[in-house]
This record gives C-alpha cells, sequence and structure tokens, in this order.
C-alpha cells in the first residue's frame, strides 16, 4: 500500500491520469477484493453476481438517500433565469405572463426571503461586475451580458420599489408544513427598483436612500428554474435497482434449480424399488 500510494503521489503533473489511477486502484482494492474472497469461497461465477448484488444494493441505498435530502451527487441548483429588464411602463413587456400586470400577481412583503433571493438574481443582472471576470467564467454569462446590459454601477444607486409573484403552485397534497406537488406551474417574479435621489453630502452619517421620481421605473421579469438536483441520484439509484434486480433474479433462479435437483434426488433416495418378475 505504501508502494502504491508513493506512485499515485508522484503523479501530480496530470490530475487526469492521477485521478483515473485512483479509482483503478480503488475498484481493484475495494471491490476486487471483495469479489476476491467471495471467488475462492462460492466459484468464480457465484462470487461474482454476489459481490455485484451487494455493491448494486448499497449504490441504491446511498442514491436514494441523496435523493431525498438533496445531497451527494447534485443537478443545477435552481436559479433565477431573466426574461426581460423594462425600463419604463410595464406594459411594454413582450412576455405574455406579465400582459395585465399586476392582475392576478401577488405582492411580496420586502422582508420576503423569496423576495431577497430574487433581489440577489437582480443584482447580479443589472450592476456592471467589479474588477476582472475569473478565470473559467462560462459562455453563458458573457451572453447574458449581451442580452441584458449593466444599467448601474453599484448596487447604491438604485433601491428596490416592489417585488410581485405569479404561479408556481399547483400542490396536490399538504401534511403540516410540508407540500407536495404533481407538478409545477411556471414561476414567476417581477422585481421593481428605480435610480436613487442624489443628495449632498453633509457629513456625518449618510441619509437613507430615496427613489427619484423623476427616474423610470425599471422592472425585472425573472422566471424559475428548478433545476434538477435530484435528477442525477435518481438515474443512478435507478440503473442500480436495474442491475440488483437482474442479478438477484438469477441468483434465486439457480437456487430453484438447485432445490429441483435436491428434491428430485430426495425422491429417487426415497424410491421404493419394485419386485423383480419371474
Amino acid at each position: 500500500m505504501i508502494a502504491v500510494h508513493a506512485v499515485l503521489a508522484g503523479l501530480t503533473w496530470d490530475p487526469q491520469i492521477r485521478g483515473a489511477a485512483i479509482i483503478i486502484t480503488a475498484i481493484l482494492i475495494l471491490p476486487g477484493s471483495v469479489y476476491l474472497l467471495l471467488a475462492t469461497n462460492l466459484g468464480a461465477r457465484i462470487g461474482f453476481l454476489v459481490a455485484v448484488a451487494g455493491l448494486t444494493g448499497w449504490i441504491s441505498v446511498m442514491s436514494i438517500i441523496w435523493m431525498v435530502y438533496g445531497i451527494g451527487l447534485k443537478g443545477r441548483e435552481p436559479s433565477w433565469k431573466p426574461r426581460e429588464v423594462v425600463t419604463g411602463e410595464l406594459s411594454a413587456s413582450t412576455v405574455d405572463a406579465v400582459r395585465g400586470f399586476p392582475r392576478g400577481w401577488k405582492l411580496l412583503p420586502g422582508e420576503s426571503p423569496e423576495l431577497a433571493d430574487a433581489q440577489a438574481a437582480v443584482d447580479k443582472l443589472i450592476v456592471k461586475p467589479s474588477g476582472a471576470p475569473t478565470h473559467g467564467a462560462s459562455g453563458g454569462s458573457d451572453a447574458l451580458a449581451k442580452k441584458f446590459p449593466a444599467l448601474f454601477g453599484t448596487t447604491e444607486e438604485y433601491v428596490r420599489i416592489a417585488g410581485y409573484r405569479k404561479g408556481g403552485d399547483n400542490e396536490l397534497f399538504k401534511i403540516g408544513h410540508h407540500k407536495f406537488f404533481f407538478r409545477h406551474s411556471p414561476h414567476w417574479e417581477v422585481v421593481q427598483v428605480r435610480p436613487v435621489l442624489k443628495q449632498p453630502d453633509l457629513g456625518g452619517t449618510p441619509p437613507p436612500p430615496v427613489a427619484d421620481v423623476r427616474e423610470p421605473l425599471v422592472s425585472v421579469v425573472m422566471v424559475r428554474d428548478l433545476g434538477s438536483i435530484r435528477f442525477p441520484p435518481f438515474v443512478i439509484a435507478l440503473s442500480s435497482l436495474l442491475v440488483f434486480g437482474i442479478v438477484c433474479n438469477v441468483l434465486h433462479r439457480r437456487d430453484q434449480q438447485i432445490w429441483a435437483a435436491q428434491a428430485a434426488a430426495k425422491e429417487e433416495s426415497t424410491r421404493v424399488p419394485e419386485p423383480a418378475r419371474v
């Protein structure tokens, strides 16, 4: 083991080769050692089936736990996807869900956690990023910046006026505080901001920001992307359960063949021989 660790530690020049070597070594040492032990006691074929059944059963249980609690291997996190930024009257919006605004929309309280989450997405969208772009930034962020140019330099240049919500329901049933959904309707949100009124610096504590009613209202229309945080463990659990069921079926059919052979042998041994004819 010391020699293997030394070899793996020396492969720091290429993370891909080192990662592949670690995975191959782990498979050979952990499941391989279990299969070797089972093969010496049950035979190569049966030992392999038992080892695969145990491995896929454990992976299935682990993936189900990941899927229930949203941990382990995750998919895309839920996020707000901007659809339109409207400066001025929201009636000029081209999004169908906004037609007739504010009819059918719910005004969110200012201290709502949902509104705070949406406000964070709005800040990233309409505020010019400070500093140089980080290494490895995705092209999707650049495309989003081209589609929605930044309107403000900092978050101190505007204040939030109101936030509205529409959709995101279709509740199937409710147990206590937990809601269960058959499917979610599109969850839309509109966050409205307005530039602040420039006030003279008189020293001391700066006055609270006040919206400049002479400036046009900026409305950000967003839709909730629920993501796929539980989809990867669901696929792993489903695949593992399928392999687990096939292997267990093969083992069960082998047991049935053994039981049938044992019953036939027992019946043959207890059969009374017929008397010989003269």
